[in-house]
């Protein structure tokens, strides 16, 4: 291979890991749910201009439930393997297939990025905690029941987010990464991944008049406790939650702030 060939070192790295290759699905045990497939009319009919400008992040929620199709739908559209399992564009150029895809880029193309559902307010699905099974599109029950009312305290006190009809806990599966990184960067890897998905997953939501909220404030070691982690090798990372809202950013937060300026002397 050409000494200036800008892929070489990159390409016989790549070679010396080959046969650690991990496996990159994850599957947690639990009753399977079945997912509605997705609904794309709505996501068809807004351009991604529209949906770009009308994003917003809002914390003032209205309690109303949404349909497992559409929850079903974001899932999917943010977490689902939407061009299928494996890499089959390097399997066409007879390339060992490694990974699979997301409409999200993902560092080394590991997606170590797991979603697991708070079913709180959906029509057609029970309350609880779900693993949603991306490369299935299908949930596995982690805990079934969720009172809203404990949602707030998980997350720092932020109560608002007990009005949420559902959110989603994203975790890391650092194992994923430091087959390829193991290193420190991983850890960037896994940020730049949640960041990615988080983008994504308010994009989807503003394309079917959903709102979204997206939070890094939460304590970590009571949430891996109730995803029944193995923190070893996979924590918690981020909460993206969704509902009917009126867009605000954050009704009572500023009600509260006007009524303490109107008392101030």
């Amino acid at each position: 291979m050409p000494i200036d060939d800008g892929y070489s070192g990159y390409i016989e790295y790549c070679a010396s890991i080959a046969h650690k290759i991990p496996r990159l699905t994850v599957e947690r045990e639990g009753e399977v749910v079945p997912l509605p497939p997705p609904e794309l009319a709505n996501l068809e009919r807004v351009t991604l201009w529209q949906a770009l400008e009308r994003r917003q992040t809002c914390r003032a929620f209205d309690r109303e439930a949404l349909s497992l199709d559409d929850v079903a739908t974001t899932l999917w559209a943010t977490f689902g393997t939407v061009h299928g399992d494996i890499r089959k564009d390097l399997e066409a150029q007879g390339l060992m297939p490694v990974g699979y895809r997301r409409t999200s880029p993902s560092g080394g193309s590991l997606h170590p990025s797991e979603a697991y559902l708070v079913a709180m307010r959906i029509t057609g699905l029970a309350p609880g905690i779900y693993h949603y099974r991306s490369h299935k599109h299908e949930l596995s029950v982690v805990r079934r029941g969720f009172d809203p009312e404990q949602l707030g305290p998980l997350l720092c006190a932020q109560n608002f987010a007990n009005d949420l009809s559902y959110g989603v806990f994203v975790t890391s599966r650092f194992d994923k990464m430091w087959w390829k990184y193991p290193h420190s960067r991983a850890y960037r890897v896994a940020l730049l991944d949640i960041g990615c998905l988080t983008q994504t997953f308010q994009l989807v939501c503003t394309a079917k008049s959903v709102q979204s909220w997206p939070t890094g404030y939460f304590i970590d070691h009571e949430i891996n406790q109730l995803l029944d982690l193995d923190t070893d090798v996979e924590s918690v990372m981020f909460f993206l939650g969704a509902g009917k809202g009126d867009g605000a950013v954050a009704r009572e937060a500023l009600s509260t702030l006007r009524g303490r300026a109107t008392r101030e002397p």
